[in-house]
């Protein structure tokens, strides 16, 4: 029988890597074990489902509300921040509904950049004033992107605007 004594070698380095690295995957697991727990609501969809169960009403007649609702006429605007510069979008709305929507301040660079904003809103500017409602805008897929972040400003301005 050999009864050697066996000396290993641990380099103080390797020992606390491997301890990092075993910390770190505990802490990865226990995040991930958290995070995708069963049973688990967000924040928003707890709101909204309380929104609802109070209400007695859902996020789909709240857009049928919207549209259906007497709107105090006025002079309505919405910033919209793009990149760091400010664009701001006007709404004249009258008796009869939406009259008028334009950009007040348009930068140069926003129209470099960005050089959709114009004619997409011109567009929905039209379909608005023959009296098409806001959820029922149309728009060329090529626009899709651009017409989107107009129609959540105008939906926006159409919510303070409501009596």
């Amino acid at each position: 029988m050999n009864k050697r004594t066996k000396i290993v070698v641990l380099h103080m380095k390797e020992v606390i890597y491997t301890g990092i690295f075993i910390f770190l995957g505990i802490v990865l697991l226990v995040l991930l074990a958290i995070m995708f727990k069963p049973g688990r609501e967000t924040a928003a969809s707890e709101s909204a489902s309380q929104t609802e169960q109070s209400d007695g009403t859902d996020k789909s007649s709240d857009d049928a509300a919207l549209e259906t609702a007497v709107y105090l006429p006025g002079i309505y605007s919405v910033s919209l921040d793009l990149s760091g510069s400010t664009m701001e979008m006007q709404v004249i709305i009258e008796n009869d509904g939406i009259s008028n929507v334009s950009f007040t301040y348009l930068d140069d660079t926003i129209q470099t950049m960005y050089p959709l904003f114009e004619p997409v809103l011109e567009d929905i500017a039209s379909q608005l004033q023959e009296g098409i409602a806001l959820e029922d805008v149309t728009y060329e897929e090529s626009q899709k992107y651009t017409a989107t972040v107009l129609l959540n400003a105008l939906t926006e301005v159409l919510e303070s605007a409501r009596q």
